[in-house]
């Protein structure tokens, strides 16, 4: 399926409120020296953003936090963002939400 673009004001509005989560999500990927750490991490914070702000938001904040990673001097873990399988967070994020239910 091919992505949707995303608006620059969407990217403006999201950059002002997930500025916590986005300095606290790169600041936690950015520490990651394994590969096996880096994917823990990437779905970790995907994992908790998507509890907070559900899945609809996911897509403007991965993209957000790929470039906050990309400032911090990381283009690696940048691109493991973007390629990372948004499917895992969905699929957790709907089964955290059917056992709290």
């Amino acid at each position: 399926m091919p992505k949707k673009a995303i608006s620059g004001a969407a990217m403006a509005v999201g950059r002002v409120t997930y500025m916590l989560e986005l300095a606290r999500g790169s600041s936690h990927i950015a520490s990651t020296r394994k590969p096996e750490t880096l994917n823990h991490a990437i779905a970790e914070v995907l994992e908790e953003f998507s509890q907070l702000h559900g899945v609809s938001a996911l897509g403007v904040f991965r993209e957000l936090l790929a470039q906050a990673v990309e400032q911090r001097g990381n283009p690696d873990a940048a691109s493991a963002i973007r390629g990372f399988r948004s499917e895992r967070v969905d699929e957790d994020s709907r089964d955290s939400v059917s056992k709290s239910a």
